[in-house]
């Protein structure tokens, strides 16, 4: 009798959870038809055999990634990585030639440290020196592997100069770009292979970062996986970009914070290293970041396992921002002139001294300009969920419009299972404010003309780190309201929609 019992349970158990990921598929595929059915046009509807092969390839790999959700719901480091893999794939190969954000650039640094120049020299007139091969992806940018016949040139080894690539980055930002165009030219690959095995690199270096973030994360695993997977996060994660390695790494940081302020065990040094290393290691490319080092000092005194680990913890945070400080002064900012933007900055009256000396003689216009940055959150705030990119700009509303409403929930509601204080939450939140404000000081003073009544060069992906600290700071969570797949399954269909996005632009 109790075999029988036990068996009718498994079969009703089995029978539920059919059930359960059947709405969740259904739902997923009806999503994928009425984002297919809005962005789709007139000319994809011409000639629609790229179209119906992709959208296809896309449904089917949300549909596998939601029932791996389901399998493993419990295991977010893995779903993570299963998503940044999965959709970060997807984008490396349907994205157009060198269209992500400054990709043309990042590719040139990439392809320079492949070629194992780790501090690039500038040669007057001419720029820094690449191989040829940068032009024959550069000069076919925006085309889909579809495009052209320039996928199948063989890989050029001649020797050829470009004005830029990026000299004020560390080389340790561009290694796993480097490794795959590497890999590219010693199997001697067509040209279309060099973006892509430089691409996959990247990704998969990122999404290596944050499975590792989640998994040590011992709660708040689900704020990471989402900040982490947020579309604009993989869309530049599947490029060239050094953006990845910045967004990995910060919450890679913030993960160990929320390690050591949540676990019950004395806090070694060897807890605080990893954070330590790697808030310097962005602190370097992005210098507002090195600001996160002063989480630590929300940690109380008892929870170190010695006095000295405590010193230590309060002075390793003046040392990496001092560290900080003078490779921007002294390095990162006068090789920002040994590039093409000299020439916009001789043109546009760019000057960080005559810029200060500008704020000194008038300390009242400075004042209403930066009083004006706070008009700036919204605008920043729907940007970074906004499916637009550069050069190439397309964009859904309607996406935009939903992700914002539906990271605002997650974020109010979605137990963090963490409790800070209200006191820590208000030292977060200035925080945050203070790296939000030093990134538009930071361009005010080395991208907008002199005495200019607006800053420029502030882009909202560069908060993305920002993100994962909302939850900490709003969170009013019920254990009640938790879904987890849920949440997945919100993020797939994110994901797809903006991949759809891109098919109905480009192909």
């Amino acid at each position: 009798m109790n075999i029988e019992l036990l068996l009718k349970n498994k079969l009703n158990f089995l029978f539920s959870s059919c059930l359960k990921i059947r709405n969740y598929i259904l739902i997923y595929i009806i999503s994928v038809i009425f984002l297919s059915l809005s962005f789709l046009n007139t000319e994809n509807y011409l000639n629609p055999n790229a179209e119906i092969i992709l959208l296809l390839i896309i449904s089917f790999f949300g549909i596998i990634t939601i029932i791996y959700s389901f399998l493993r719901e419990k295991e977010l480091h893995n779903i993570g990585f299963l998503i940044i893999l999965v959709f970060g794939i997807l984008t490396v190969f349907i994205n157009p030639t060198l269209i992500a954000c400054d990709e043309n650039e990042h590719f040139a640094r990439s392809e320079m440290t492949s070629s194992g120049i780790l501090i690039p020299e500038y040669i007057e007139e001419k720029g820094y020196s690449v191989h040829n091969l940068f032009y024959q992806l550069d000069n076919h940018r925006g085309e889909t592997f579809l495009g052209g016949d320039f996928i199948n040139e063989k890989i050029s080894s001649e020797n050829s100069f470009y004005s830029s690539g990026y000299p004020q980055n560390p080389f340790y930002g561009y290694i796993a770009q480097a490794i795959g165009i590497l890999i590219a030219k010693f199997l001697d690959l067509s040209v279309i292979w060099i973006m892509w095995i430089g691409r996959l690199f990247n990704l998969l270096l990122y999404g290596i970062i944050i499975r590792f973030a989640i998994k040590k994360a011992p709660v708040y695993k689900m704020p990471l996986l989402l900040v982490a997977c947020l579309p604009m996060a993989i869309y530049q994660a599947a490029s060239f970009s050094i953006d990845p390695f910045i967004n990995g790494f910060a919450i890679l940081a913030i993960s160990y914070f929320i390690f050591i302020y949540k676990t019950p065990f004395k806090i070694k040094k060897k807890d605080i290293s990893i954070f330590f290393i790697a808030i310097l290691l962005i602190g370097l490319i992005k210098i507002p970041y090195v600001l996160l080092v002063l989480l630590i000092l929300l940690i109380p005194k008892e929870k170190f396992e010695s006095k000295n680990t405590f010193i230590i913890s309060r002075i390793i945070p003046i040392a990496i921002i001092l560290i900080s400080m003078i490779y921007s002064y002294l390095y990162a900012s006068n090789q920002l002139y040994n590039s093409e933007r000299d020439v916009y900055f001789i043109q546009n009256n760019v000057s960080s001294s005559d810029q200060i000396n500008y704020i000194l003689n008038n300390p009242f216009e400075a004042i209403i300009l930066f009083l004006q940055i706070g008009n700036t959150i919204p605008v920043m705030i729907n940007d970074i969920f906004t499916f637009s990119h550069m050069d190439w700009i397309y964009a859904s509303r309607l996406l935009s419009f939903f992700y914002l409403i539906f990271f605002g929930i997650f974020s109010l509601i979605y137990p963090t299972n963490i409790d800070i204080g209200k006191n820590n939450k208000i030292k977060i939140l200035i925080l945050v404010l203070i790296i939000y404000i030093g990134t538009f000081f930071i361009q005010y003073l080395t991208w907008t003309p002199v005495g200019l009544n607006e800053i420029q060069g502030v882009f909202a992906r560069y908060f993305i780190p920002l993100l994962v600290l909302i939850p900490l700071i709003v969170n009013v969570g019920n254990s009640k309201l938790k879904n987890n797949l849920t949440i997945i399954s919100f993020i797939v269909i994110f994901l797809a929609g903006t991949l759809i996005l891109t098919v109905s632009k480009f192909y």
